[in-house]
């Protein structure tokens, strides 16, 4: 049986973990659309969180800049928030491309170029649409085109899908950031490997966290943010958080069979105060193996399924951290 994870890139850590700088990248997909509310905001909800954006001095920056501070030539300021929506739905042009417009606030549209349409009964965006959006503070990055399960594919035909995509982009709208997030938020090292060597510099998934320079630049966290999770006072929460840094980061167990997946870490933080979560009625379990020591024990992982987990910690004054990963199990491996 393969097993399938990756380390995240935690084992460089800077001597002081209070110091480094985060960022929050927020994703949305629909807009007004309450047929899915697990990925729709109405544009009251989209207009709030803007307009608290701009009251409290958050600094709403292009993706270009997020690309800087990973070349290591750029400082992202404090309270730095990135705009990202995917897929391309016309209830996005409609609802809330012109408050983004009003305000003159950079986004970024990661587009599955084969749903554009002119069709005015379709869901999705023409190009027309997709073009004034460029002209307009938007940034259309590479979805795929058909928006698959890459983790399904042969590693030839996720390149294919990449490919396309960015040839239609670039025919259509004439530049391309060297950006790409992956559908359903999946991917895995051999994926993120075939993705640098295409020539891009960052990719995102799907999993909640603050964004951090030592991330797996590959595999950069976003917050969805949607109606059914999306009262202002989480909103709030979100974007004032920071990143929960774990070091010295160890998988101890990745059985399939079993259903479990077990691992080692340590923290700057109080180990008792850090709690920890995941979905999809698997469990957790926490165990404090010694001072600064963590030991996390998740057990009925089913197959064909995606898995959040999540690490969140309040200081003393009520400061969220918070570390988030995803977990996919397919027939033949667990992906971390």
């Amino acid at each position: 049986m393969k097993i399938i994870f990756f380390l995240l890139t935690f084992l460089l850590i800077r001597e002081s973990f209070a110091s480094e700088k985060s960022a929050i990248v927020l994703m949305y997909h629909r807009f007004e659309d309450e047929r899915f509310p697990s990925t729709s905001i109405s544009s009251k909800n989209f207009q709030d969180q803007i307009k608290y954006l701009k009251e409290n001095n958050f600094n709403i920056l292009p993706i270009s800049d997020l690309l800087s501070f990973f070349n290591e030539d750029y400082d992202i300021p404090e309270k730095s928030i990135f705009i990202t929506i995917d897929d391309g739905y016309k209830s996005f042009y409609e609802h809330a491309f012109p408050i983004l417009k009003k305000n003159k606030i950079p986004f970024s549209l990661f587009l599955s170029t084969k749903f554009v349409s002119n069709e005015k009964k379709s869901d999705f965006m023409s190009w027309k649409m997709i073009k004034e959006l460029s002209r307009n503070y938007g940034e259309i990055l590479n979805h795929t085109n058909s928006h698959p399960k890459l983790l399904e594919l042969q590693i030839n035909d996720v390149k294919k899908e990449f490919d396309l995509a960015e040839k239609k982009i670039m025919s259509k709208i004439g530049r391309l950031q060297r950006v790409v997030s992956y559908p359903y938020g999946e991917s895995n090292p051999q994926i993120q490997e075939l993705v640098k060597k295409m020539g891009y510099h960052i990719g995102f998934s799907q999993h909640s966290s603050p964004v951090h320079i030592n991330e797996n630049k590959f595999a950069l966290p976003r917050f969805a943010i949607n109606d059914e999770f999306g009262g202002m006072k989480r909103f709030a929460q979100i974007v004032n958080s920071k990143a929960l840094i774990l070091s010295d980061l160890k998988v101890l167990k990745d059985d399939l069979n079993l259903e479990e997946f077990e691992i080692l870490f340590s923290t700057d933080k109080i180990e008792n105060k850090i709690n920890c979560y995941i979905n999809n009625n698997a469990k957790i379990k926490k165990i404090i193996t010694k001072k600064k020591i963590i030991n996390l024990k998740i057990t009925d992982l089913k197959k064909n399924r995606r898995y959040r987990l999540n690490c969140t910690y309040f200081d003393e004054k009520r400061n969220l951290f918070w570390y988030g990963k995803m977990i996919k199990i397919t027939q033949e491996s667990i992906v971390y």
